[in-house]
């Protein structure tokens, strides 16, 4: 099916995460273009919640674990049994791991990070895609800049969004000839409590130095949930924000020798040693005034 006959209206979505944030922000929008949507995240309640303010004719709210692959299909089923088909998938759960280098990271919290943010994905889409062929559909999946730039003390997190990338890349070649499609979303940093609280932390302030301003400052919610919602209408291959991140991802062959300036960056040192005194008590970290 053509981006060009993709008619969004009265179609059926499922978000994950969708109680909140850029999850929330998105269904919010798709509600506005006419699609019935299915907002599922770990807290039930807080679904309900949201979806009852879109309109019970238009939103449902479901509980479920995106780690859980049963958890998944069953919120699924209850979307097509409630709504009679599933159009669309945008696959959002996520979480972001405290700051840590790969030799100080908490074991269970690295694989929590990977649980959600990459096996909640590929359960999400796995789940969803019988129903995405039939309807010709389109799926949508949450990496992030991540997935081009370097992961220094986010490891987890950028090795999840750069595999959740060659996932959605793989879906859309492999979904075409069914008629069906898919794309990716990359995002830089984002207006949401997840964000909010990372910054809050002093070695990520320490790591910020080591980047251009404009790069690390946050943009509103509203543009990400605006992102999506026209990548899910126009069937996009590429969803980002804000608009430098698409020149990114274009020079990203470019831009990998950055790697070694990081390396030589007195913040970034500083802020690894700040990352590692506070996880394995080592002593006398580097100042983060360097």
């Amino acid at each position: 099916m053509s981006s060009e006959s993709w008619q969004i209206a009265s179609r059926v979505a499922l978000v994950t995460g969708g109680a909140r944030g850029i999850g929330l922000d998105t269904a919010r929008r798709l509600v506005d273009r006419g699609m019935r949507v299915a907002l599922v995240d770990v807290d039930g309640d807080l679904a309900a919640r949201e979806a009852e303010a879109l309109g019970d004719e238009r939103a449902i709210g479901l509980s479920a674990d995106v780690t859980d692959r049963k958890a998944v299909e069953e919120a699924v089923e209850a979307t097509v049994k409630r709504f009679g088909s599933l159009d669309v998938v945008v696959a959002n759960a996520g979480v972001s791991p405290p700051s840590a280098t790969i030799r100080s990271v908490d074991s269970d919290q690295f694989d929590r990070t990977i649980d959600i943010d990459l096996y909640g994905v590929w359960h999400t889409v796995r789940a969803g895609l019988p129903h995405i062929i039939d309807s010709q559909g389109y799926v949508l999946v949450v990496a992030s800049l991540y997935a081009a730039m370097n992961g220094v003390l986010s490891s987890p997190y950028a090795i999840s969004k750069a595999a959740v990338e060659q996932l959605g890349r793989a879906l859309r070649v492999e979904l075409a000839p069914h008629g069906a499609g898919a794309g990716v979303a990359y995002f830089g940093f984002i207006d949401t409590d997840m964000v909010r609280e990372a910054f809050s932390r002093p070695v990520v302030g320490v790591l910020r130095k080591a980047f251009p301003g404009w790069m690390t400052e946050p943009i509103p919610l509203d543009r990400a949930g605006s992102a999506m919602a026209l990548g899910v209408e126009r069937r996009s291959a590429r969803v980002s924000a804000p608009w430098w991140v698409a020149w990114v991802l274009a020079l990203r062959g470019l831009i990998a020798p950055l790697d070694a300036r990081l390396a030589r960056d007195p913040h970034v040192a500083a802020a690894v040693r700040l990352a590692e005194a506070e996880a394995l008590g080592d002593p006398a970290p580097v100042s983060s005034e360097q």
